[in-house]
């Protein structure tokens, strides 16, 4: 099963083509920059912003065409993406981090790709 169902851009949606090779989904606290230990006491003291963020690390290996398709997918400066967490589809909205496109081989024309990326919730 695809740990990615979908993006929506738009009012486009997108499916992957491939499988990813690699999918490591991670849920973050963010808190406030007073968040800290006590001078007096050494107890944290804890200014929590939004907690439960998600971000998705994804690499995938294809072929030029496949790996466009992934481009495309993640292809906004944010958008709509529907993935499954603990056997649960959660939807976020997310943006994608620098995208990493290594070519490992060109042969006959035909390049295959490593590309590796993160999905960060807004």
């Amino acid at each position: 099963m695809r740990p990615i169902i979908s993006t929506t851009i738009g009012n486009t949606t997108y499916e992957p083509c491939i499988e990813p090779l690699k999918c490591v989904i991670t849920r973050s606290d963010l808190y406030s920059d007073s968040t800290g230990r006590s001078a007096e006491t050494g107890t944290l003291m804890q200014y929590p912003i939004r907690t439960g963020l998600y971000s998705i690390e994804l690499e995938y290996l294809g072929n030029d065409l496949e790996i466009e398709q992934i481009e495309t997918m993640i292809g906004a400066t944010k958008f709509s993406v529907s993935f499954i967490y603990n056997g649960v589809v959660k939807t976020a909205i997310m943006y994608p981090s620098d995208r990493v496109n290594d070519t490992e081989i060109i042969l006959n024309g035909e390049g295959r790709h490593r590309l590796s990326f993160t999905l960060i919730e807004v």
